[in-house]
């Protein structure tokens, strides 16, 4: 009897809930839907403009915006679209712009406003040349090339998209994405909504996961799933010579198909991310017979190494005909190897570091990555035209370092002719930043290194938390360790960091003696769509808030600081 009243009260206490529920979903939804601006606070160089977005509001549920300066001398305001405005400052000072939004759901028109500091503008931030010695030059008999007069052909113009602020000066313009993914992760690139707005701001992805090892070695929830050597054969794999076991890793090839289809019917291309790396590696790969604990031999490893990187670009390159008609067309440059500077030794987890031990600066399972990569390159043709990197965190505490792996791993390497050549011919600064470490000039100065050795450089994964600080605690390197800290910094400290970071990079671009260089910065490579789908997303790393609706301040930073190309 006892166990029906339960029951009773169980039930009743959910019809209760699903009652009050709908209501109080309802009057969270309304609050959170209030029509607002992009910004509260605005900072503005004079002569330039800005836009400011009114977000929660669809078109159709709109009658009318005005918008009004209340000191007109400061502030000129133009309305840019339906649901925007652009502000240009006129003179030195602060002024408020006010929003009024008509909806046609309200009677009365609901007020946002924005505060707007006109300053002078900045002299662009210049740094010295250190004096670090070029390493890797151009081959001799390069001929030179003389630096184009930058933005010479066109006026500077206010760009409306990422793509287009950064058209002549960057080769590609890229953005971390996933094909699956998870939570606000999931579909990025199977969505109409962000395949649109992806193709307007950039031409380029990478893979946030889903060509790391642990994807691509092993399967979700089983690890790696073995087959015979004769199953991998009739499969069409690649077994190097010196194979010695009986089995290999199924390699899990859906996604990266699916991408690469997606990526030719779209129009866009992407970086290969990544081979080597001791995180995000299945540990099985590392030990006897693919399971286990007990680890195999370095020559096992470089066995399993070449079997590896050679199916993956094979796979890659052949799908790249089937869809273009030629290889090297999706894909143009690979991250071969990711964070061997920062590499951890974990001890719960097998990896490379256990196999092969502490290599130092001159690891010979790096350079065998390359060697493998670049033959495979040169097995279809397309050795000038895909470019292999290696690509860290960081950079600006260890870039001496990254240049003597660099140096070993070109040290003595040639070609199929036998001419020597530079099999690591990219450097990625992957620039996951904050607004206060490292600084503009701090930045600037490792670039410059990087250019100096003759390599193409690229900004692989550029992010810029806000209150992120150091937690006072060390890993098991000695890496300082860092978390969400309350640090009072805003959203425009971030516009304001972005702007002096991109026209710093910029600025190198356009400055680059290409006698010593020839390419430069071919990238740079926004690490998420926005905030909240971020892997930092307490921080609001990103140019774009809750949603690719929802653009911050930062996006226009971002944008507009490409005007120095035309200075």
């Amino acid at each position: 009897m006892k166990r029906k009243q339960h029951i009773a009260l169980l039930m009743a206490g959910t019809l209760l809930l699903s009652a009050v529920l709908p209501y109080t979903q309802a009057s969270q939804t309304e609050a959170a839907a209030k029509p607002k601006l992009s910004v509260k606070k605005l900072s503005l160089n004079l002569g330039k403009s800005k836009k400011v977005q009114v977000k929660n509001v669809k078109k159709k549920q709109l009658k009318k915006i005005t918008w009004k300066a209340k000191n007109k001398k400061i502030v000129t305001v133009k309305k840019s679209g339906k649901l925007a405005a652009s502000i240009k400052g006129k003179k030195t000072g602060t002024t408020k712009v006010t929003a009024k939004i008509y909806l046609k759901t309200k009677k009365k028109p609901v007020s946002s406003v924005v505060t707007v500091t006109v300053k002078k503008d900045k002299k662009p931030v210049t740094t010295p040349k250190p004096t670090i010695a070029a390493t890797s030059l151009p081959p001799a008999g390069t001929p030179a090339v003389s630096q184009p007069p930058a933005g010479s052909s066109k006026p500077w113009q206010e760009p409306s998209n990422i793509l287009e602020a950064y058209d002549g000066i960057f080769d590609h313009m890229g953005v971390c994405a996933n094909y699956y993914g998870y939570d606000e992760k999931k579909d990025q690139l199977r969505t109409r909504s962000n395949l649109d707005f992806i193709k307007e701001n950039f031409n380029s992805i990478t893979l946030e996961n889903e060509m790391k090892p642990d994807s691509t070695l092993s399967t979700w929830g089983i690890g790696i799933q073995q087959i015979t050597l004769s199953q991998a054969k009739e499969m069409g794999y690649y077994i190097p010579e010196n194979y010695p076991e009986s089995k290999v890793p199924l390699i899990n090839y859906d996604t990266i198909d699916s991408t690469l289809e997606t990526l030719k019917k779209e129009g866009l291309q992407m970086r290969g991310h990544t081979f080597v790396w001791h995180q995000q590696t299945p540990a099985e790969f590392f030990v006897k017979n693919y399971s286990g604990n007990t680890k195999v031999t370095p020559e096992i490893m470089d066995a399993r190494l070449e079997f590896f990187v050679r199916n993956m670009m094979r796979r890659v390159m052949d799908k790249e005909k089937e869809l273009t008609g030629s290889a090297g067309t999706l894909v143009y440059a690979w991250d071969v190897v990711n964070e061997y500077i920062h590499r951890t030794h974990d001890a719960t987890r097998i990896s490379w570091h256990d196999v092969y031990g502490d290599m130092g600066l001159e690891p010979s399972y790096v350079k065998k990555a390359f060697e493998i990569a670049y033959e495979e390159l040169e097995n279809y043709g397309v050795q000038d035209k895909v470019v292999l990197y290696i690509n860290d965190y960081n950079t600006y505490e260890c870039a001496d370092d990254i240049i003597s792996v660099v140096n070993f791993i070109n040290s003595d390497a040639t070609d199929k002719t036998g001419k020597p050549v530079n099999i690591c011919s990219g450097i990625g600064m992957q620039s996951h930043l904050c607004v206060d470490y490292p600084t503009v000039e701090s930045y600037g100065d490792t670039l410059e290194k990087f250019l100096n050795t003759g390599l193409e450089v690229s900004i692989t994964e550029l992010d810029a938390s806000i209150n992120y600080g150091k937690t006072g605690d060390k890993d098991a390197q000695g890496w300082d360790k860092w978390a969400y800290t309350d640090l009072g910094q805003t959203d425009e400290d971030q516009a304001d960091y972005i702007k002096s970071l991109m026209e710093t990079i910029v600025s190198k671009q356009k400055n680059l003696d290409r006698t010593k260089n020839q390419k430069g910065i071919a990238s740079v490579t926004v690490w998420g769509l926005y905030d909240k789908c971020s892997w930092k997303a307490d921080t609001r790393p990103l140019l774009f808030g809750n949603s690719i609706t929802d653009p911050k301040e930062s996006y226009y930073s971002f944008m507009n600081a490409a005007a120095i190309w035309y200075s």
